[in-house]
């Protein structure tokens, strides 16, 4: 198995209860990348399996064998792909004499025989700790299962005080009475166990109302499952539970011992439907909260004063959210490092604290589900995407990335490109920019979504999963996919290196959320696609929103990760990285140990900023007087010498300050907290550190060019700029601006992406980095085109001369219209007759990605924005021969197919269904353009900085 290394960070977590639970943070350290790795230069970081992207690997039906296994693996790797991530599935008619049930000993060779393969080949193998989602199985007995909470509810009036009734036993928990007036009763006790009968007489005078409580399956099964997956969902607070539901994998994995070298263990989002109870929970409840919660049954369903009901409910959401913390991830955690393997986690979904279950893993993760719809000319966006998915939101996406920095955690992933457009629809060039997103978010390992394994030789389209864009070899853009994983490979060296650069640490009031309405099961879920409910609207997205824009650097930081801060040499310490303040974004209640520790930090020095007013009490009921002490405390110390300055109330404490007030900017420029002013330009940015400098990952995604000097938020005596894209580099043009600033010139086109290396002292030699402009007007090259299909199906067209070019399904041959794959356009041209210092290939519309060769030479291949690449000193005096191999996508091929009832949907429970969750049928789409349609265009361009070379 892999080692392991414990390496910065802190591990340590504050218990709901407060009291303190040890958490290992087991930390990768990666050979692209350490802590803070001096680089020379001009040196592009080395490309470890990890820096590639790795991608989801379903199994269907587990119906794998070895020869077609290694197959699979060997393309993937030569594709670019750095590792797989095996998720068992539901199978394919036809192949059920194929199917190896789950973790039988044929399933764990095969498992075996994997991990081994991909070791050969230096990938690596993840795997979900189940089949489908969430997890379940034939193991897990009713007693076991998700759960919830049903009341049974009677009212006695005044002067009917004899209550009798006979309750079905099941799962019967409690019964209590409470009075209109005075304290409420337990009489759990007088219900017969045997029959469930009770008879009481209630004392007179009052008039009651009764609560019974059951507890009762949700009757969940596993969804998606694979063949010896099927089975009830486990109880997810109950680490009984994962115990029992563990056992199954300790005895499969038991006969190998650690001969299987898997990487990590996975937890998909939660989608545990229903659930909200436990077997444990009311004594979890006192253990935790310090009351009985059976003493506030009517507050728990809403009934009563509204602020001891918000309290009530607050304390159940924090005591749910501490269970699936401890009795579930931790637990899940240290078994996975048990086995010697790494865990990913998707924390959202889950009625629980993001920050403190994505920092519980190894490698917090992400989702990026639907499109972004960013305004890059050109860029296709699916007009039938529901409105439901929502967008990917760099904001929310940053919940995974602020737990890994702010605990120390060296990778980040993040499901990509989830349902990106309709099946057969996703272009490469509508790949990228969702992936440079999830970069600025601070995501740094992209994990694709997905392929489904196909054995080999299985005719076109191969087997498919419902819910995902196919990265798989079937998709047309399985011939340029190698350029994309090289893009990613090379972005994902420098985001996986050194440390994040972030100033600022900002406090998530989750309290003020669990204090409010939650879902019908009471509980708040705090999913990607919900943020609606709980982020956007409040103060702290306002804060976050206005950073962002405005290009200051921030983490978000939970309560329990603010109790093991520490404050030393002028910066709040994570334990993994510094930074220069703490922002309270406006909220009403706060725990009071968390306003005592940021009294504390400021004390030792600390700048504590507050949007809006200090939060005034404590949340929940859970030791209600203690904690309005300890509030009361902090409030009256921070308020002690307060004086106001320009709009804002600055009190001094200890050797810091707590600043208070609405214009955020402001209070940041008071605090000593610069921006980065790249954002004024339009470009979004990540930074992070490494030993000479820093790092920035910049893209335009936007629609406008990003052309001129950009001023940056730190010195630099010097940089580099390299293109992850080309794999070029050069000495980028610097120097200070009027207020001593460093400037950069940059030249970015909507949906181009750059890496600007900072060197903090010191000039560097080596290359330049070549900025080109226009030189004069462009030159067209005109046909005749001779148009070859070269690749594809499902038949290849006749070849074709044509003088203009259009979509190869407008042409003549119906053959090209049902066609998916490459065709080759050749064309002749003679040598401009004018002087440039270089020619840009300019090849208008691409439907969809494009090789280019000149006078046989390769010139590159062009899958995303701009289309444009530069053919240097390759342009010969007389004839030019040019050839472009165009791939188009494989709509028109599955269409054909669907119209000629070819049948391909040949899966499992769901099968296959569009975007919109309907039957899939292709038959009646309009044809999709393909091809090269140009204009193609030859543009000369000088060298704005020739005269410093």
């Amino acid at each position: 198995m892999i080692q392991r290394n414990n390496r910065g960070g802190s591990g340590r977590m504050i218990h709901a209860g407060m009291a303190v639970l040890i958490v290992p943070i087991l930390l990768i350290v990666l050979s692209c990348g350490s802590k803070q790795k001096s680089l020379s230069a001009f040196k592009w970081p080395d490309v470890s399996r990890e820096c590639k992207p790795w991608t989801y690997w379903w199994w269907m039906g587990s119906a794998v064998d070895k020869s077609s296994l290694t197959k699979n693996l060997e393309d993937y790797n030569k594709a670019g792909i750095g590792g797989v991530h095996i998720i068992p599935i539901y199978g394919v008619k036809g192949y059920e004499n194929h199917f190896i049930p789950y973790l039988s000993q044929e399933w764990m060779e095969m498992l075996a025989f994997t991990s081994q393969e991909a070791a050969r080949l230096g990938m690596g193998v993840d795997m979900t700790t189940g089949t489908g989602w969430p997890y379940g199985g034939p193991n897990v007995d009713p007693g076991n299962a998700s759960s919830k909470v049903r009341f049974e509810t009677f009212t006695l009036l005044e002067g009917g005080n004899r209550f009798t009734h006979t309750f079905a036993m099941n799962g019967f928990m409690a019964l209590m009475a409470f009075p209109k007036e005075g304290t409420a009763l337990d009489l759990t006790d007088k219900v017969d166990r045997g029959t469930g009968n009770i008879d009481w007489e209630a004392p007179s005078g009052n008039s009651w109302s009764l609560y019974a409580v059951f507890q009762e399956g949700t009757g969940q099964q596993v969804k998606r499952a694979a063949p010896g997956g099927e089975g009830n969902v486990i109880d997810y607070f109950s680490a009984v539970s994962l115990k029992n539901y563990l056992a199954r994998f300790d005895s499969a994995f038991a006969r190998y011992g650690k001969t299987i070298p898997l990487r990590a263990f996975y937890n998909d989002s939660y989608e545990v439907y229903g659930s909200n109870w436990t077997d444990d929970l009311f004594r979890e409840f006192i253990r935790l909260r310090a009351y009985d919660l059976r003493m506030f049954l009517p507050e728990l369903t809403g009934k009563g004063q509204n602020d001891i009901v918000a309290r009530v409910r607050h304390d159940y959401n924090e005591t749910v959210s501490d269970l699936l913390l401890t009795q579930f991830t931790v637990p899940w955690v240290m078994w996975s490092h048990d086995k010697g393997c790494f865990t990913r986690d998707q924390a959202h979904g889950s009625p629980g604290n993001l920050l403190d279950l994505y920092a519980a893993a190894d490698i917090p993760e992400t989702e990026a589900f639907g499109t972004s719809g960013f305004p890059i000319p050109g860029l296709r966006i699916d007009p039938d995407m529901p409105e439901h998915f929502g967008k990917p939101d760099i904001l929310v996406e940053k919940f995974a990335s602020s737990a890994a920095h702010v605990t120390g955690k060296q990778l980040v992933s993040s499901e990509s490109c989830t349902w990106l457009g309709e099946h057969f629809k996703v272009a490469l060039s509508q790949v990228k920019p969702e992936i440079d997103a999830l970069f600025v978010a601070g995501i740094n390992h992209v994990f694709f979504h997905g392929i489904a394994y196909s054995p080999k030789d299985t005719p076109w389209p191969g087997w498919l999963f419902y819910a995902s864009t196919n990265f798989g070899q079937s998709n047309t853009f399985w011939r340029d996919f190698p350029e994309l994983n090289a893009y990613i490979a090379r972005c994902q060296s420098f985001l996986q290196n050194g440390l994040p650069a972030h100033d600022v640490l900002l406090y998530w009031p989750i309290h003020d959320v669990w204090r409010t309405g939650a879902d019908e099961d009471m509980l708040h879920h705090f999913q990607v696609h919900n943020a609606n409910q709980w982020f956007y609207g409040t103060p702290f997205h306002d804060a976050a929103q206005t950073m962002w824009d405005r290009g200051f650097t921030f983490d978000y930081i939970s309560d329990r990760q603010i109790a093991v801060l520490k404050y030393s040499s002028g910066e709040i310490r994570t334990g993994a990285d510094a930074c220069k303040v703490l922002i309270v974004p406006g909220c009403g209640y706060m725990p009071g140990e968390t306003l005592e520790k940021l009294v504390n930090l400021a004390r030792s020095g600390a700048i504590i900023i507050v949007t809006g007013s200090l939060p005034e009490d404590v949340p929940g009921l859970a030791n209600l007087r203690e904690g309005r002490q300890k509030i009361h405390a902090s409030l009256d110390e921070i308020r002690r010498k307060t004086a106001e300055r320009d709009g804002i109330k600055v009190s001094p404490v200890g050797k810091g300050a707590f600043l208070v007030g609405s214009d955020l900017e402001r209070m940041l420029t008071m605090a000593g907290v610069s921006r980065e002013p790249v954002v004024d330009k339009g470009i979004e940015f990540v930074r992070r550190t490494y030993g000479s400098g820093y790092h920035y990952f910049m893209t335009n995604l936007g629609e406008k060019t990003v052309d001129g000097w950009v001023p940056l938020g730190v010195k630099a005596a010097s940089a580099v700029i390299f293109d992850p894209l080309s794999a070029h580099n050069g000495s980028a043009e610097i120097r200070k601006g009027n207020n001593g600033e460093t400037q950069v010139y940059l030249h970015l086109e909507p949906g181009q992406s750059l890496i600007l290396r900072t060197v903090s002292s010191g000039k560097i030699g080596g290359p330049k980095w070549e900025y080109r402009e226009p030189d004069g007007d462009s030159v067209g090259i005109q046909g005749p085109w001779e148009i070859t299909f070269v690749d594809g199906g499902p038949k290849l067209p006749q070849k074709v001369r044509t003088d203009s070019l259009v979509s190869w399904t407008e042409l003549r041959d119906t053959d090209a219209r049902n066609f998916g794959g490459t065709a080759r356009y050749t064309v002749t041209f003679r040598n401009p007759a004018l002087k440039a210092d270089d020619w840009m290939l300019d090849l208008g519309r691409v439907c969809e990605s494009a090789r280019v060769r000149l006078n046989g030479e390769d010139k590159g291949c062009v899958w995303c924005f701009p289309y444009t690449l530069s053919l240097g000193s390759s342009i010969r005096d007389g004839d030019n021969i040019l050839e472009i191999e165009v791939t188009n996508l494989g709509a028109n091929r599955i269409a054909d197919m669907d119209r000629r009832g070819v049948p391909w949907k040949i899966f499992y429970d769901i099968n296959f269904v569009n975007i919109k969750y309907e039957e899939f049928n292709a038959s009646v789409w309009l044809p999709v353009d393909s091809g090269l349609i140009g204009p193609v265009r030859l543009q000369p361009v000088k060298y704005r900085f020739a005269e410093k070379k």
